[in-house]
């Protein structure tokens, strides 16, 4: 028989998101976050019962650099910091795991997982959203003029990267996957006045 429960139920979760996605703007802005140049995702959490579990791939597109600098912030709900933000390379055509999770976990460690990238915290409940934006000062610079010549040069945007990520719980290794917001999954070419494609927008 229905109850009428999963309509008020599916209206409350809406509402929810929504939510969700109007604070991490408001910490992106606080963070003064360029939202042409940087990915965010809404939620992420940590306690001594879970862990975020965060995996960006260079799927080397045209006008992509072959080598991409990436910095990953966990902001808390208070928009500080959860830990020392993570800064990497990801070079084409492959993928870097990023593990967000409380300091001493038996398994999601760098001794047992030393290819990943870690932002170790508090083992007290902490969410709040990610923050990922360019180790690059200008991605709107190529890293090379020789654009034609296919030598690997490109945009150094994590725009165009692709990010994939959830909470995980440890019991069950179960958990709910996470929205990116800004990544090439939302984003689209801008040309410039030579008809050369340019860079791809940020946030949307």
């Amino acid at each position: 028989m229905d109850t009428g429960y999963r309509p008020i139920y599916s209206f409350y979760f809406r509402i929810l998101a929504t939510c969700l996605t109007f604070l991490t703007f408001l910490g992106v802005e606080a963070y003064a976050l360029d939202n042409r140049f940087g990915v965010i995702a809404p939620y992420w959490q940590s306690d001594s019962t879970s862990y975020t579990f965060i995996a960006v791939s260079h799927p080397s597109l045209s006008n992509m650099a072959s080598q991409i600098g990436v910095k990953v912030n966990a902001l808390k709900k208070d928009n500080a910091t959860f830990s020392t933000a993570a800064s990497f390379t990801i070079s084409s055509g492959t993928t870097q795991r990023v593990f967000i999770v409380r300091t001493g976990h038996s398994i999601i460690n760098p001794t047992i997982i030393p290819s990943g990238v870690f932002i170790a915290g508090t083992t007290d409940y902490t969410y709040g959203s990610i923050v990922i934006e360019p180790i690059a000062s200008n991605p709107l610079i190529r890293t090379s003029e020789l654009w034609m010549k296919g030598n690997n040069e490109g945009y150094r945007d994590v725009t165009m990267l692709s990010f994939f990520g959830g909470i995980v719980f440890d019991a069950s290794t179960t958990g709910f996957a996470m929205e990116f917001i800004g990544d090439v999954h939302d984003s689209s070419d801008i040309y410039n006045g030579l008809g050369q494609p340019k860079v791809v927008s940020g946030v949307n």
